[in-house]
């Protein structure tokens, strides 16, 4: 998932600079509008500030127009939506179906797409025999639904609603806040709270897939080959680590796998 989110925010960021010429300040109001520093206590600032000097990395800002700005905030927040879906689809796919996010493409390949289940289910995705789920069509489906999103998202697709802007990430109204909740709590602590959980996720994520290589493999070097995690029957994801950790966290934890303490 982290990966079609890198790809496709690509492949569509000169599209997004250009669409979003006539709003390469749209960062700098939202910082005027959420200001309020004291809510944002961990290193580095936030991107509503003001401060983005600091708010990435020192000086990060050099050399870069207010458009390259606008930029590189909107992707930063993009990437941390993605990698909060992954981290908690992650997890809760493997904690229903014991399947890690590594080895779920296993379950449906070219050749074989009907081992998607999951356990308890009441109806099936498609019945004994019939050949389906297909592939092909999970796939034409993902790239459909993918492509329709980020074409709106970019502007490369007029906006189903009118009165969305390209750019806009928190673009509210009745349809993107149904419940008024941007008018009920206090939205520029809510802006800050999603981008401090969209960095802690984006850690997280790096964290998964650390965990997968320190865990399950003799040589974590030996990518491409059968001593990868994709490649290993049993393999073990995140929540089965939990799992272990938690029934001896004396022993199954970092340090067993530095080969410090052997």
């Amino acid at each position: 998932m982290a990966a079609v989110a890198s790809l496709t925010t690509s492949f569509l960021g000169a599209a997004v600079v250009q669409k979003a010429q006539k709003k390469a300040s749209v960062a700098r109001p939202m910082a005027a509008r959420a200001g309020s520093e004291e809510v944002y206590v961990e290193p580095g600032a936030s991107t509503y500030s003001g401060n983005y000097d600091e708010a990435l990395w020192p000086n990060w800002t050099k050399g870069k127009s207010d458009a390259d700005i606008t930029y590189n905030v909107s992707v930063e927040l993009i990437h941390g939506r993605w990698a909060m879906l992954g981290c908690a689809g992650a997890w809760a796919a493997e904690q229903g179906t014991g399947i890690n996010w590594f080895q779920a493409g296993a379950i449906c390949t070219p050749a074989d797409c009907t081992g998607i289940h999951f356990p308890g289910e009441v109806i099936s995705m498609a019945p004994e025999g019939s050949g389906f789920p297909n592939f092909y069509i999970q796939l034409g489906l993902s790239v459909i639904m993918m492509g329709l999103a980020e074409g709106y998202r970019g502007g490369l697709i007029d906006n189903v609603f009118p009165e969305l802007e390209v750019g806009d990430l928190h673009p509210g109204g009745e349809h993107f806040d149904p419940l008024g909740l941007a008018d009920k709590l206090d939205l520029d602590r809510m802006k800050i709270a999603e981008l401090k959980h969209a960095r802690l996720a984006m850690l997280s994520w790096l964290g998964y897939m650390s965990q997968a290589v320190a865990t399950n493999c003799d040589n974590p070097f030996g990518i491409g080959s059968k001593t990868w995690p994709s490649f290993i029957e049993g393999a073990k994801g995140p929540y089965a680590n939990w799992l272990d950790h938690i029934a001896n966290p004396y022993v199954e934890n970092v340090w067993k796998y530095t080969g410090l303490f052997q």
